[in-house]
Parts: C-alpha cells; sequence; structure tokens
C-alpha cells in the first residue's frame, strides 16, 4: 500500500509556492490606500510652480487665485512645471519637491529643474510655510536660469484660493500654494 500522505504535502507547497510566485499571498490590512493620517484629520498643502509663456514674458502673475482650478486660470500665460499634493501635515514637516530631468551633456551629467525644501508650522487650521527653492532651467530662447529663490514666511488658511508665494519676474518663475483640510 502507498502512503499519499506526503502527494498531499507536497500538492499544497506546490500550489501555495504557485501562488506566491504569480498571484502573490493575500494581505490584510487596516490602513486603506493613502490613508497616512490614520484617521484622523490633518492639512493638506498644494505647491505649484510655474514659468511664463513665450510672449508672454511681462505677465504679471496675480497676487491670489481663488478657484481650484489653477491650471486653467494661467491658461496661456504660463506653463506649470510641477503641482504637488502634500496630505497629513503635522508642525514641523518639511516638504520637498523636485521636478529634474538628468542629461549628458558633453560627457558630463546636467540636472535641470526646480528643487523646493519648504518648512511647515501648524497652528490652528493655519499652516505657515517658508523655505527655498533652486531653478536650474533652459528657457524658450535657450538662456541659462540658474538661481534660488528665498519663499518667506505665508500663512496659507484653509480653502483660501491660491497664494503667490515666490515671483522673479526676470525669469518668470512663480510659486503658489493653498491649504486645505481633511481626511486623505
Amino acid at each position: 500500500m502507498v502512503n499519499k500522505f506526503p502527494f498531499k504535502i507536497s500538492a499544497a507547497f506546490v500550489a501555495l509556492l504557485f501562488c506566491a510566485l504569480f498571484v502573490g499571498f493575500p494581505v490584510k490590512s487596516t490602513v486603506k490606500a493613502g490613508d497616512i493620517t490614520g484617521g484622523k484629520i490633518a492639512p493638506h498643502v498644494n505647491i505649484a510652480a510655474f514659468h511664463a509663456l513665450h510672449g508672454q514674458e511681462n505677465f504679471k502673475f496675480p497676487e491670489r487665485i481663488k478657484t481650484d482650478n489653477i491650471l486653467s486660470s494661467l491658461a496661456g500665460k504660463a506653463q506649470f512645471i510641477f503641482i504637488n499634493h502634500t496630505a497629513g501635515l503635522e508642525d514641523g514637516d518639511v516638504i520637498m519637491t523636485g521636478n529634474d530631468v538628468l542629461r549628458d551633456n558633453s560627457g558630463h551629467f546636467a540636472d535641470f529643474g526646480v528643487d523646493c525644501q519648504l518648512s511647515v508650522h501648524i497652528k490652528s487650521n493655519d499652516v505657515t510655510l517658508a523655505g527655498v527653492c533652486t531653478f536650474l532651467m533652459v528657457d524658450q530662447d535657450f538662456r541659462e536660469i540658474e538661481h534660488r529663490g528665498i519663499i518667506p514666511l505665508h500663512t496659507l488658511q484653509p480653502n483660501q484660493g491660491w497664494t503667490l508665494v515666490y515671483y522673479n519676474a526676470e525669469d518668470g518663475i512663480a510659486i503658489y500654494a493653498n491649504q486645505e483640510v481633511g481626511l486623505e
């Protein structure tokens, strides 16, 4: 008489191995996708960087944009460089954004883009931010833009639209921020 018990274990092991390799193990999680706050309401900050379009060098970026749709508000005047959403902020957090292109330039790497580091302080429902952005860009006229922009203290209140937090008229670069409160 042949013992079939070892065969059943082997078949189960092979089935488990197959599932692990090709299907994956099922995992139960109590955290839902995107929930970094553990279910508590917290501030969110959005940062948007823009560059004036060719032919729009004299465009004056507005101090405030009341609508949530900043892209349509600046359409035809400025091209967005990046838009960033940071959720579930706590006092003392640092928001780091970057939009970079790394390319070979005569045998050396060249890094073009905008990188920002913004410190966040939260008091009640208001978010205060300040920081610095580094700009290494080439504009439509192949002019190299290379400078640091200091973002002074700005207090953002929830649902008040977009606030211009940095503007450099010479290079046509603007940075906006807005704040909302909620779950993510």
